[in-house]
């Protein structure tokens, strides 16, 4: 699910189709040549009602996401997402993961523990990959390796660890792919140094739209996925 296409693709690995929509910047310019797709995640059932009115042009994923551990109505959630997945509506489950960025969210670090065993069991039992949010705590990414490597595939999305972290989770058996916005333009040392060390086909590009913008921007659209793309490419030129 989460390679690229032998054919010219221009493909999100990560965006959020409820808050685009909701923004109305799901949208493409006239100019925007070539055949797009991408994966959205959605976290709630108000954001799944819409997410699921998506064209099939979008890969569609649900997650119990950590930042919102604090307010997660753990059963309820649950039993969503296994309905969601025993109904063949998603082709992926996240995001899913840590985050420990601020203190608000470091008190919740057994409920996020909590939320992320569930869909980690539920991944590997119906043979799903994993989009994984992770701020902050990539010792958790190692200590759950050995289940990572059980999965058919593991998309690390907006990865912030160092380009040694992210081989030696591949060295571990973890299928995974790294996918980056636009922290590529912001001459981020270990964002770029991953993009030019991993290998190719383990390298993504993704816009997190409408998040993850830049200072002076009110948003991402997910049209600006080509620019991120070109960006990474010439990146990895200077090989």
């Amino acid at each position: 699910m989460l390679e690229k296409n032998e054919k010219k693709l221009i493909f999100d690995a990560h965006f959020h189709f409820y808050n685009c929509k909701k923004l109305g910047i799901f949208e493409f310019p006239a100019d925007f040549t070539g055949t797009w797709a991408g994966i959205s995640c959605a976290h709630s059932k108000e954001e799944w009602e819409l997410q699921k009115t998506a064209p099939s042009s979008v890969i569609q994923a649900y997650g119990l996401h950590p930042q919102n551990a604090s307010i997660e109505n753990v059963a309820e959630s649950t039993d969503f997402l296994e309905l969601l997945i025993r109904n063949k509506q998603i082709s992926a489950i996240g995001e899913a993961g840590f985050d420990f960025f601020t203190d608000e969210y470091k008190n919740f670090r057994k409920k996020q523990e909590e939320i992320w065993n569930i869909q980690l069991e539920l991944a590997v039992k119906n043979n799903l990959p994993l989009i994984i949010h992770c701020r902050k705590a990539n010792e958790k990414l190692f200590e759950y390796s050995k289940t990572l490597s059980k999965l058919p595939e593991v998309l690390f999305h907006s990865f912030m660890g160092t380009a040694e972290e992210g081989e030696s989770l591949l060295k571990r058996g973890i299928n995974g792919y790294f996918s980056f916005g636009k922290q590529v333009f912001n001459n981020n040392i270990k964002v770029i140094n991953c993009v030019k060390k991993f290998p190719e086909n383990r390298v993504l590009g993704e816009t997190d739209a409408p998040f993850q913008y830049l200072k002076g921007e009110e948003y991402t659209k997910p049209c600006e996925i080509k620019k991120i793309l070109e960006e990474i490419e010439k990146l990895r030129k200077e090989i």
